[in-house]
């Protein structure tokens, strides 16, 4: 064997150390932008991988299966076909080698704390930094949980596991609700559009941690939101 083999051999075996070394990343997330950004930022940082793209909840239980070297699952709350929460413990439990970090715009303390309760090893808020991110990723790859900063404040400043806030409008809508209103006549009546007032019953079911309208109201009224 001549030295340019045994070199080439070298180069080869620390290109494949380098390479298991990647932190391979999975992203769900609804929103091509958000996605298309998180990738490229991702892929420029160094040491990362994306892997796979998810744009619901099917999609990522679809990937999930079908990529056994996910380290990382970089997981959105609201998905158009349902609150990705719902499905936390069962993913943590079927794959218990893949970190989940959530990362979303709901910055509520019941969601945060359903999200950490449900066994997400991380939460960062989307108007976080990229270095926020970054330490994120990096903190639950060596099995540790993160929460960004702004995270720990809201927490800190609810430490009620239970405490539910509403704004104003979303419990006007909610009490119509709970009175037997639908979407279209709730809509009706507060002069608002049918998809702006579909978003106040997804976010309320969000909130409140429930799967459907049944459980909403029974919820509302058992914590006398209305």
């Amino acid at each position: 064997m001549g030295v340019f083999d045994v070199m080439y051999m070298v180069k080869s075996v620390n290109l494949a150390i380098f390479v298991d070394d990647m932190i391979k990343i999975a992203i769900s997330d609804d929103h091509k932008v958000i996605t298309q950004s998180l990738d490229t930022m991702l892929q420029q940082s160094g040491g990362i991988e994306v892997i796979a793209h998810a744009a619901n909840i099917a999609e990522c239980e679809a990937m999930l299966e079908q990529n056994a070297n996910i380290d990382i699952l970089i997981l959105d709350v609201g998905m158009p076909d349902g609150n990705s929460l719902d499905y936390v413990e069962t993913w943590r439990d079927r794959y218990p080698d893949v970190r989940i970090l959530v990362l979303s715009t709901h910055a509520e303390a019941a969601v945060i704390n359903r999200a950490l309760s449900c066994g997400a090893d991380g939460y960062v808020l989307k108007t976080c930094g990229k270095e926020e991110l970054l330490e994120g990723i990096q903190t639950v790859m060596r099995g540790e949980q993160y929460i960004c900063p702004e995270v720990v404040s809201i927490l800190q400043a609810h430490p009620q596991m239970d405490v539910v806030e509403l704004t104003p409008r979303e419990r006007e809508v909610l009490k119509l609700i709970v009175e037997g209103y639908s979407i279209k006549m709730i809509a009706d009546r507060l002069c608002l559009g049918f998809e702006t007032v579909h978003s106040y019953y997804k976010y309320l079911k969000l909130k409140l941690g429930v799967p459907n309208t049944a459980a909403l109201v029974r919820v509302a009224m058992e914590q006398k939101l209305v």
